[in-house]
């Protein structure tokens, strides 16, 4: 036994040093264990924190099985654009009250013209279930590993394919073999009701998050996800994250004909494909607009005022997605400069008002699910620390007040209520009452005075009490430190892409090799910088350390 209890003591001590460290000193939840009384045999244990135990063993057993298993839909009619069963890949995590759940992007398709193209060019697994692969590993918010992905690694990990190419909004089955079938809606909520019965419903917590259109599909599912799951009898909480899907529904740098997805314009694609898609918008947002202008719904600076569960906004200023949509180019003179600019611009003012966004100035497209995400930071943030602080706080907010007779007196005081000293003072007024009370009283019945030494042994038993468990908090190390301040909105002030020197490095596409922006334009374009800073009037070391600075 005493073998045992050392082997024990020593894998603790690894365990909770290494996982500790990697998961930036904080302990799931799910892990806590209440010990209260050990037997003689086990008195070398006492100073052992079984919470570490607990996560040590627990990450033990899942870092074996990293990879995310394909599951296919058990309602077998809804179904991917060509027919096939669509489905989602999982990773248990047994005893974690957590899910994670991300949906996959790639554009879309409007028409039957666009739709064919999409079929015959693109990757055919956008559009079918049939190539995919049995497993699937997962990388940044998806990871399994600690240290890539520090909050979240434990988590029930689920990972929906695109296959609608509808931006997960239609409910449009197939009708003939010729037909595509558009049942992006309707596949999220089949895969959370599969989930269900695999310990989703009696869970805390669902992060619903995806990236570009996927991010996109996060904001037109969130309020009716967390709708389906209480009328299924769940209360778990759902919050969302949308990566590189906050687009903006302004005018193209230069118009063109909306012939095909890459060049067509944002508005008029997504107006034609409500229709084509049959495709669900939030019920609050369809409210503000009539039935031929809930398109713009689309746009989650539109919808986003309009949702009842929260988000966290994930998007990068001059996103590479909304600017090839734009017809902007390669930037050569002033005019695209300004375009480019005042699209930063516009950007950041529909940020505004979003309580949790991480929003740096860089020419990218989507963050979550890379391998570097921790890499980006603004004022010194980076993202998982930004969401983690977003998350948690959303968390405090939902959760009921510890004390109800505080939130009763706020109610009854109205807003001076607010101010703490009005606790003090009320509080100052009962100890007078108190006291007054106790001299009218005098030597007063001898019941009366038994009741009120009765209640005065009762407090000081109440105090001693507390006093008890503050001391053994503190013998077993259960007293939680002090959360830091934390930042969940944070957005890029400077004004050109990749002024931000954490901004990903862009790739050279000749030479592989990683260069920032303006060398790179340089480099490919020829940029004449002398030129340009004499077009806007500047002198050209200031125009290269504005655009870099």
């Amino acid at each position: 036994m005493l073998f045992l209890t050392v082997v024990l003591l020593v894998l603790v001590r690894e365990g909770s040093e290494v996982f500790g460290r990697s998961v930036g000193g904080h302990l799931s939840d799910e892990f806590a264990i209440d010990v209260t009384k050990l037997a003689d045999s086990e008195a070398l244990m006492t100073q052992v924190h079984m919470k570490d135990l607990a996560e040590a063993v627990h990450a033990c057993g899942s870092m074996g099985f990293t990879d995310m298993k394909l599951h296919k839909l058990r309602n077998t009619s809804v179904t991917c654009n060509d027919g096939s069963p669509a489905g989602y890949y999982l990773r248990r995590s047994h005893g974690s009250k957590r899910w994670l759940l991300f949906l996959e992007g790639g554009w879309y398709c409007f028409d039957q013209a666009s739709c064919r193209n999409r079929w015959a060019n693109m990757p055919r697994n956008l559009m079918s279930s049939k190539g995919w692969p049995d497993r699937k590993k997962g990388s940044g918010i998806l990871s399994p590993d600690p240290e890539e992905n520090p909050y979240w690694w434990n988590a029930n990990t689920v990972y929906v394919p695109y296959c609608s190419s509808d931006v997960w909004s239609g409910v449009s089955p197939r009708h003939d073999k010729d037909d595509f079938a558009f049942m992006g809606a309707l596949i999220l909520q089949e895969v959370l009701r599969d989930l269900l019965p695999l310990g989703l419903k009696n869970s805390k917590t669902l992060l619903l998050s995806g990236s570009s259109a996927g991010g996109t599909g996060v904001i037109l599912n969130l309020d009716r996800s967390a709708e389906f799951l209480r009328r299924e009898g769940s209360s778990v909480q759902v919050q969302g994250v949308a990566d590189s899907g906050w687009f903006l529904d302004n005018k193209q740098y230069m118009p063109t004909e909306c012939t095909e997805t890459l060049s067509c314009a944002p508005t008029e694609a997504i107006r034609r494909g409500i229709q084509w898609w049959n495709g669900q918008v939030p019920e609050r947002c369809a409210r503000q607009y009539n039935k031929d202008e809930q398109w713009r719904c689309f746009f989650g600076y539109r919808a986003y005022p309009t949702l009842q569960a929260p988000l966290f906004v994930i998007q990068w200023l001059f996103d590479e997605a909304q600017m090839m949509v734009n017809n902007v180019g390669t930037p050569v003179d002033k005019e695209q400069w300004n375009y480019i600019h005042n699209l930063g611009v516009d950007l950041r003012k529909t940020l505004t008002n979003v309580t949790g966004v991480f929003a740096p100035a860089c020419l990218a497209h989507t963050l979550i699910t890379k391998s570097d995400w921790m890499t980006v930071q603004m004022k010194g943030v980076s993202l998982p620390n930004a969401l983690h602080c977003w998350e948690q706080s959303t968390n405090k907010v939902d959760r009921p007040l510890r004390h109800n007779r505080h939130r009763k007196h706020r109610e009854e005081a109205g807003p001076m209520a607010d101010d703490p000293s009005s606790y003090a003072n009320e509080r100052k007024d009962r100890r007078r009452e108190g006291k007054e009370g106790a001299k009218d009283v005098g030597s007063g019945d001898p019941v009366e005075r038994a009741g009120r030494r009765e209640g005065r042994r009762g407090r000081r038993r109440n105090r001693r009490n507390r006093r008890n468990r503050k001391q053994r908090s503190l013998l077993w190390g259960k007293v939680e430190p002090q959360e830091p301040t934390c930042v969940s909105q944070l957005v890029d002030s400077c004004p050109w892409p990749h002024c931000n020197p954490t901004c990903p490095k862009l790739r050279n596409p000749f030479t592989g090799e990683e260069m920032d922006f303006i060398p790179l334009m340089m480099e490919l374009v020829g940029i004449d910088m002398n030129a340009i800073a004499e077009q806007m009037g500047m002198d050209p070391d200031d125009l290269v350390r504005m655009l870099t600075s």
